[in-house]
This record gives C-alpha cells, sequence and structure tokens, in this order.
C-alpha cells in the first residue's frame, strides 16, 4: 500500500509542478497555491499517511526495516506538520508570504531526505538503484523545483 501512496504523491506533485510552470508567467499567485497545495499539502498529508498508517510496508519499501519504528512516526509527524502548514497557507489567503514559508520549508526538509538516501545508497553493501533513482535523484529534482517556485516568488 505504501507503494501505491507514494506514486500518487509523485503524481500529485508533478501535476503541481506542471500547473505551476503553466501559470507562473502569467499569475504567478496562482502557480504558488498550486504548487504549494500540491507538493507540500497533498503530498505531506499523503506522506504522512504511508509513513505512519502503513509505516510496515513503508519501511519494507524503504529498506529499513526494524523492530522500533518510531523513526517512521516521526518522519510521519514532520510531513503531516509542512502538509497542514501548506494547506492552512493555501486557505487562509494571507498573501505570497505564508506560501514562501511552507514550500521553502518543506523543500529544505526533503533535500535532506534526499542526501540522506544518497549517502545510504552509496554506504550501504547491496546497493539498491531504486534507492538511488527514486529516492535520491527524484528527491532532488522535486526540490529544485519547489526552490525555483518559493525564489521566484519572493
Amino acid at each position: 500500500m505504501s507503494g501505491l501512496i507514494s506514486i500518487i504523491s509523485m503524481a500529485v506533485g508533478a501535476a503541481g509542478i506542471f500547473f505551476g510552470f503553466y501559470f507562473v508567467s502569467t499569475e504567478p499567485l496562482l502557480a504558488l497555491r498550486i504548487v504549494v497545495l500540491s507538493t507540500v499539502g497533498i503530498v505531506g498529508v499523503l506522506s504522512f499517511v504511508r509513513h505512519v498508517v502503513f509505516y510496515r510496508s513503508d519501511m519494507k519499501r524503504l529498506g529499513w526495516v526494524t523492530d522500533k519504528p518510531d523513526w517512521m512516526f516521526e518522519v510521519g509527524f514532520a510531513n503531516l506538520a509542512f502538509g497542514l502548514m501548506g494547506v492552512i497557507a493555501f486557505f487562509a489567503d494571507a498573501g505570497k508570504n505564508p506560501l514562501i514559508l511552507a514550500l521553502a520549508g518543506y523543500a529544505i526538509y526533503l533535500f535532506q531526505a534526499g542526501i540522506l538516501h544518497g549517502y545510504r545508497y552509496f554506504t550501504d553493501e547491496v546497493k539498491s538503484p531504486i534507492r538511488l533513482w527514486r529516492s535520491c535523484v527524484a528527491t532532488l529534482l522535486y526540490v529544485a523545483m519547489m526552490s525555483y517556485f518559493a525564489i521566484v516568488s519572493v
């Protein structure tokens, strides 16, 4: 189940970034709002569900199975915090600053996750190409696109 939620998250985030690029030159605030709602709000909440509700399958998917999954819950709660910030910033209609902060904060958080996955790939005895490409490279590209919208919106 966590794999399906991960795919849905990637699709929602990609769609949000696509529509963000579509509107960025004509309606930059709308572009920012779309990107925040999709890449931070929806993806953050879905990531919470994946890490907390379906933590067993997510640990297996990530290759980090343990008897003490507290770290999965901590990661899930962090995703939920950012996700709710994105949803609140979207619906609060308080201008671009809360949107930029939610987007930049989640991008920094995911940047660290991407680096961690890259580190794990290069230091593990068994190399998992899916960890390198999906968990590291794709995450860092996602962060780059999120960061673009945070920067151009300032």
